[in-house]
């Protein structure tokens, strides 16, 4: 919910993109996890209506903050804001061999079958998963899923975001990956 105490929808979101990393007090963090591999360490964060992926490799950083866009945020190492609309990808390399991909999808539905898609996507919740509480209560109000997944010398995230006052799902899938030596 926003400061108004209406349930938050995609149109109030916005995507940030950091060549940097993000404090966490800036955010309500609901899950966490993190992946260290070599030199790369990746965090996946998952806020009520949104979400921060953190790619940090020999001191280079990426972090994609999807985020309302009331949310002040610091301005230093921001690369890019886009506005969630519709069907976007993005690719952005990074200082050094990193490389960021994103794509993301908005999918509005009458209610029922945004409730049906919502229960089957909860049901799959699994071990690895990011999910800040029980399937049964996400479905109710705005909730964030994730699946992240250490691929090599990267990390891929899928993500699904639940706006239920719209029925409506926001998904995401961002692969940041370490292409050179």
């Amino acid at each position: 919910m926003d400061a108004a105490g209406r349930q938050t929808v995609v149109a109030d979101l916005r995507l940030c993109l950091y060549l940097r990393t993000l404090h966490p007090e800036f955010f309500n963090i609901r899950a966490r996890r993190v992946f260290r591999h070599g030199s790369v360490e990746f965090e996946v964060w998952l806020l009520d209506a949104g979400h921060v992926i953190t790619f940090v490799d020999s001191g280079e950083a990426v972090t994609e903050a999807l985020v309302p866009r009331e949310l002040e945020l610091p301005r230093r190492g921001l690369a890019r804001t886009l506005d969630i609309v519709g069907e976007h990808e993005h690719r952005l390399e990074a200082r050094g061999p990193v490389v960021y991909h994103m794509a993301y999808q908005v999918d509005a539905a009458d209610p029922a079958t945004y409730r049906r898609e919502v229960e089957e996507l909860l049901a799959r919740a699994g071990e690895g998963h990011l999910l800040p509480e029980e399937p049964r209560e996400a479905a109710r109000r705005p909730f964030s899923y994730a699946i992240p997944e250490a691929k090599g010398r990267g990390l891929l995230v899928h993500t699904w975001h639940g706006f239920p006052a719209e029925s409506t799902l926001l998904k995401t899938q961002t692969l940041i990956e370490r292409t050179g030596p």
